[in-house]
């Protein structure tokens, strides 16, 4: 299915900048959304994530590089939050995204609908490609058997699959990569230029930063946390 997209190939051995911003964010709006694309683009960036439909809408109007957009929805009693509902995927379609990324762990959906649903009603109605945000290699074999046209490890570095300090999710590229060929796509714990390097050794098709690049408060924190603690300062500073 990948090969009928020309959105997929032109993210190949590419660094996908994703531009979010939590509720309690000052960078939490539109315009500063786009902005940061735009930097991120400056530096190098083939394509962003970009979450809701107002801020896909915003970093449409100012770059023409592809999007991946997601619409994070929470709804209580359910775990699965990125992009739940095939309403949710098409609004941010209807936005602007190239592409679209759904969590596929295989919990139930609110309406009963199914992953597999969701990407036949994307493909046939929308007419772009889906991004599979999975946890596991078995997550991402069953997210291509029903139809993803790429899968990333979106989930992978976070409980209950991962822990943030075991950095990238390469042990699931390297499985996937030998089990499939569809494209897999790192996204998660991406700090330094030796986890861009050893992700594309482990044959990542493409990688995701967030936090490393668009985050400031995370940015700056992981600096003050190195500050040797020679009196009350630092530990007043990280708190």
């Amino acid at each position: 299915m990948s090969s009928q997209f020309p959105q997929i190939e032109a993210l190949r051995h590419g660094l996908v900048a994703s531009c979010q911003a939590s509720e309690d964010s000052p960078l939490n709006t539109p315009p500063i959304i786009a902005a940061l694309a735009k930097s991120a683009e400056m530096g190098g960036a083939i394509g962003f994530r970009i979450d809701y439909p107002q801020n896909v809408a915003a970093v449409r109007a100012i770059s023409p590089l592809p999007i991946i957009g997601i619409n994070k929805i929470y709804t209580r009693g359910y775990q699965i939050y990125i992009t739940p509902t095939y309403t949710s995927a098409e609004v941010v379609v209807q936005a602007g995204a190239d592409l679209v990324a759904i969590q596929a762990t295989g919990q139930p959906r609110p309406g009963g609908e199914t992953f597999e649903s969701i990407v036949r009603q994307i493909h046939a109605n929308l007419k772009v490609p889906v991004m599979a945000d999975v946890g596991t290699t078995d997550q991402g074999i069953q997210a291509i058997e029903q139809g993803a046209d790429l899968v990333a490890t979106t989930m992978a570095t976070s409980e209950p699959y991962g822990k943030p300090e075991d950095g990238p999710a390469l042990h699931i590229v390297r499985d996937l990569v030998r089990r499939t060929n569809i494209p897999v796509v790192v996204e998660g714990q991406i700090w330094t230029v030796e986890n861009v390097r050893a992700c594309f050794e482990a044959g990542a098709y493409a990688i995701v930063i967030g936090s490393a690049i668009t985050a400031p408060q995370l940015i700056t924190r992981r600096f003050v946390q190195a500050i040797p603690i020679m009196d009350g300062r630092a530990s007043t500073i990280m708190n």
